[in-house]
């Protein structure tokens, strides 16, 4: 940027005394005539282009569309509906199948054993936490020793948590905490979307601020411009001295130096808006102009506690905060049934056949000859549970901490939201005081004129009146931008701002 405003003060400098024209850039940052006559690029013109029409909801729909920060929250959108899907099938089908086969060979004795084994497993998760399975098998054995023998069984087994992991919360809060994920993605696109309308928004009043500024500077060096025609006139008549030549000169010098400064402005506000719409930013893509005719201030009544109960209800951030407050409970619940010692009940039965050949062991399976139940109970727990309590205690307090961050962020929204209504209401009267302010500063000047007319005023003293008309203009135009700029805040605090602007953006 220090290099963009070195090369458009040495394009003013050797550019001379320039108009002023609604096309304020075409001397200084575009446009220089050349000795016949002929319009050539200067080198800041060549750098920075021609101003690039556009209007606010081009930029807005630019900068939805191309942001990144969008487009990584709809990933981390796609992999919590990953996740989601994985949690819910906690009570799929389970299938399994091994094989194996062994051989022992005892040297000393001469004695050698062969064994295989077939067998296939099928288990699902129940409601109550437990895992019902069904387990089948087919083996073989041979030895130097024995006959050889085939057995056959099925066996049915259920297992049953009776303190940790009794019921099916575990397997729900996993589902839920898969689902707050998916939320927070989507309260994170809200988030972004304000955010980046707002700071496009913004960006787009500015430039429209920097566009009336120039004109405002252009207007006043055209005034002062005149006044040295004037001035000329009267010195070359007879009736004016000299020396009031150069009060006039040192004006023109001061205002055509403002315009320098104002179109080096314009300049940086047209690529802020570049940068926030993500367009194009490079040599010959520089400038941007506004299709803004007008930039008013419209009529609107502010009820603060409307406002304030928006801003409680829309903000992305406390919704964010609730999805956190959400995630800890779970993390409560989850880490408080861990503090649980574990019983587990686990009862199998089934019937089974051994036999010399696998059909006489199949057959006696399935009448049942032999028939295998057992029952077993198991206890495990850690003495003092010290780990279990101690990141229990951590969730509770997570849970409580995200609580007093929903009520600080409820603060900074109220003091927020209070400072953009005082500055609207502000910059609303500092309008109606302007307006004022213009038309005096514009009266004041033809009087002043009607006097030097009159050879009761001097130069300095017209400069003077065209000085203070130009001031006012800028702080007129400055209250405008600034009451913009507040109502913006608001929209975005109480969620009005994307509907306002017409924007709509598909939640993931």
């Amino acid at each position: 940027m220090h290099r963009l405003a070195a090369l458009v003060a040495l394009a003013a400098l050797f550019a001379g005394p320039r108009r002023a024209t609604a096309e304020p850039l075409s001397v200084a940052l575009g446009i220089v005539a050349d000795g016949g006559g002929a319009a050539t690029p200067s080198l800041v013109g060549a750098l920075t282009g021609p101003a690039e029409a556009v209007a606010l909801p081009d930029v807005l729909d630019r900068a939805v569309r191309a942001n990144p920060g969008l487009a990584r929250i709809r990933i981390d959108a796609a992999i919590a509906d990953a996740a989601i899907e994985r949690a819910r099938d906690w009570q799929a089908w389970v299938v399994g199948a091994d094989a194996a086969a062994a051989t022992t060979i005892t040297d000393r004795f001469g004695a050698q054993a062969s064994r295989v084994t077939l067998s296939g497993d099928l288990a699902r998760r129940l409601g109550t936490g437990g895992t019902a399975s069904l387990h089948a098998s087919s083996s073989w054995q041979d030895t130097s020793l024995t006959p050889r023998a085939f057995t056959e069984a099925i066996t049915a087994s259920i297992t049953q948590p009776l303190k940790r992991g009794y019921g099916d919360a575990d397997q729900k809060a996993a589902i839920r905490a898969a689902m707050i994920d998916r939320d927070a993605a989507a309260v994170a696109t809200d988030a972004a979307a304000i955010a980046l309308v707002r700071d496009a928004v913004l960006a787009f009043y500015d430039l429209i601020a920097a566009e009336r500024e120039l004109a405002i500077r252009q207007d006043s060096l055209a005034l002062a411009t005149e006044r040295l025609r004037v001035t000329e006139a009267g010195i070359t008549a007879g009736g004016v001295a000299p020396a009031e030549r150069i009060s006039v000169q040192q004006a023109i010098a001061t205002r055509e130096e403002d315009i320098l400064n104002a179109e080096v402005q314009l300049v940086d506000r047209s690529l802020a808006v570049r940068a926030a719409a993500f367009m194009p930013i490079g040599p010959g893509q520089l400038l941007l102009a506004t299709s803004v005719d007008d930039l008013a201030i419209p009529p609107r009544r502010w009820d603060p506690e409307a406002l304030f109960a928006a801003a409680i209800t829309a903000s992305p951030e406390l919704a964010r905060l609730r999805v956190l407050e959400a995630g800890a409970t779970i993390d409560v619940e989850v880490t408080e049934r861990g503090v649980l010692p574990a019983l587990d009940l686990t009862a199998s039965i089934g019937p089974a056949g051994t036999a010399e050949d696998p059909a006489t062991a199949a057959l006696r399976m399935v009448t049942f000859d032999e028939l295998t139940a057992a029952v077993s109970l198991s206890y495990r727990t850690t003495l003092g549970e010290v780990a279990a309590r101690t990141t229990a205690r951590q969730a509770r307090a997570r849970r409580e901490q995200v609580k007093v961050d929903a009520e600080d962020v409820k603060n900074q929204l109220r003091a927020a939201l209070a400072q953009a209504l005082v500055a609207v209401t502000a910059a609303e009267r500092r309008h109606g005081l302007t307006v004022r302010a213009v038309a005096l500063a514009g009266q004041a000047l033809a009087a002043e004129q009607a006097r030097l007319a009159s050879g009761k005023s001097r130069n300095v003293d017209v400069l003077a009146r065209q000085d203070e008309l130009r001031a006012a203009q800028l702080r007129q135009i400055r209250a405008v931008l600034e009451w913009h700029r507040a109502a913006t805040t608001i929209a975005a605090i109480t969620g009005e701002l994307l509907p306002q602007f017409g924007v709509a953006v598909a939640r993931p």
